[in-house]
């Protein structure tokens, strides 16, 4: 029926109907979207009973998300592209750590030990009196008092005190022996006269007895009587007698000898002790030397309470006079056992007076520059004592410095600062102090590999340490490029740029 087909119809070539299509307008759409059931009914019996169309806008919307991935895809690939070429282009530059570094050298590693002690001469004395008085005698020197700085010879009488009491003990003491000495004559000569008692005594008994025994033999025979017998028995028994008589004589001389001998020899001794006490109110020089201190003046009052020995300082400043030898220092040191350890006998050491150092110190002069004052102000020495025991009160260790070359700058009782060397080796690795790291107990250094500027660290093995640099036994090579400054931010192959390349070329 040509009534219900619309101009959309086509016919093909027969002339029959192929198809039939009808597109909805957009109002008509929206308009069936809108519409009731009811009236969607109607509507589908007025289009001859046919099923709805689906719509075609999901499809185009996952054409359109298709199509914008795509594009994106796209952009992302030439982006990156973009980037390679951009790094191909522009070359990461790397970064290489600042360090100063040094040379590894070979020459001599030292170890120190110092302490600082005091300059006493070799040969001191310090005289004192030993007895209370008036100082009524002091030497004079050219007319003038003794002086600090005065030469004085051995033997020299430099001063006294009053020696009456000591002058009167010895004169009694010399009258005591004359007495004792006569009493020994006189022992002597009684002695001598029992002696010849005794003899006599000896010879009368011998001749008693001789006519006894012939006597005897003349009785036996008749010739004579028993009276005549019995007197010439006595004779004998009178000279036994006399000769007990003489023998007791010579036993009284003997000890009269004796007592005589006791008597010169207590005299004697009184007149020693008088003599020691008359010495205790001089002071002679028992060396030929110069006065050191002086502490008396004539017509001042001594006591012995007035010497303080509490300390050798002390000593010296109390005591009347002290003389030493000008010639023969040497220093007194008290060393902290841990260091005394490493001291021995004989081992070099350089000593300058606390003076010649001390403005340096106070200019912030470090251990290594006070070495080189000591070097060249001071004078070098040797170890001559090491004490085996320990002072209790610091427990120090007592070391004596003698053999000084040069003890012009040198003072009595002056202080004075010591070096000793106690470990030496020629021909020695040596590093600066500030070229190690310390790790888990071990020591390590970075040295630069000069060929492609990284560090290599190394395990050492420190030696000797000195006042400027220390001993490397193993690790480090001569002429080795070792950082010293900035090597706490690298590790093994850091790249590093020196920064005092001149100072090590």
């Amino acid at each position: 029926n040509s009534e219900n087909v619309n101009s959309d119809t086509l016919v093909d070539g027969a002339g029959g109907v192929a198809s039939s299509i009808e597109t909805p307008t957009l109002e008509e759409t929206s308009t069936d979207a809108a519409l009731p059931e009811s009236a969607a009914s109607i509507r589908l019996e007025r289009s001859g009973d046919r099923p709805p169309k689906k719509p075609l806008w999901p499809i185009s919307l996952l054409i359109m998300f298709a199509v914008a991935g795509i594009a994106g895809w796209r952009a992302v690939q030439v982006l990156t592209s973009s980037s390679a070429g951009d790094t191909e282009e522009t070359p990461t530059v790397e970064v290489r750590l600042p360090v100063r570094v040094v040379r590894a050298r070979s020459g001599l590693a030292q170890g120190w030990v110092f302490d600082e002690g005091s300059v006493w001469p070799v040969r001191r004395r310090a005289l004192n009196f030993q007895a209370n008085g008036d100082i009524t005698f002091v030497a004079k020197v050219n007319g003038v008092e003794l002086k600090e700085g005065d030469f004085v010879s051995r033997g020299q009488l430099l001063a006294s005190i009053d020696d009456r009491r000591q002058t009167a003990s010895i004169e009694t003491s010399e009258s005591d022996i004359q007495v004792a000495e006569t009493q020994r004559s006189q022992s002597d000569a009684s002695l001598l006269k029992a002696e010849a008692g005794l003899k006599q005594a000896e010879s009368d008994l011998a001749l008693a007895k001789t006519e006894r025994g012939r006597y005897v033999e003349l009785f036996e025979q008749g010739a004579v009587s028993e009276s005549d017998l019995d007197v010439y028995q006595n004779r004998v028994i009178q000279a036994e007698a006399a000769l007990e008589s003489a023998q007791q004589d010579i036993r009284s001389a003997k000890d009269g000898v004796e007592s005589s001998d006791a008597s010169i020899d207590a005299a004697r001794a009184r007149l020693n002790q008088a003599a020691v006490d008359l010495e205790d109110t001089k002071l002679i020089s028992p060396i030929d030397g110069v006065v050191a201190y002086i502490n008396i003046r004539e017509g001042e009052y001594w006591s012995t309470q007035y010497l303080d020995t509490s300390s050798p300082q002390r000593f010296i400043e109390t005591a009347p006079i002290v003389v030493m030898n000008p010639n023969s220092f040497e220093v007194e040191l008290e060393i902290q056992a841990d260091e005394a350890g490493a001291i021995r006998v004989g081992q070099p050491a350089y000593v300058v007076l606390e003076e010649e150092v001390s403005a340096a110190q106070a200019a912030g002069a470090l251990r290594q520059d006070l070495l080189e004052i000591a070097r060249e102000r001071g004078s070098a020495g040797r170890v001559f004592a090491v004490s085996p025991s320990q002072t209790p009160g610091s427990r120090g260790t007592r070391v004596v410095i003698r053999d000084l070359a040069n003890t012009s700058n040198l003072k009595v009782g002056g202080r004075a600062y010591a070096w000793i060397e106690v470990a030496a080796r020629n021909n020695a690795v040596l590093l600066p102090l500030g070229a190690f790291l310390s790790r888990d107990g071990q020591s390590y250094a970075f040295v630069v590999d000069e060929t492609n500027g990284n560090v290599e660290r190394r395990l050492v093995e420190p030696g000797i340490e000195g006042l400027s640099g220390i001993e490397v036994q193993s690790g480090v090579n001569p002429g080795d490029l070792v950082v010293v400054e900035g090597q706490n931010r690298l590790v093994e192959g850091t790249p590093v740029e020196i920064v005092n390349r001149e100072d090590v070329s």
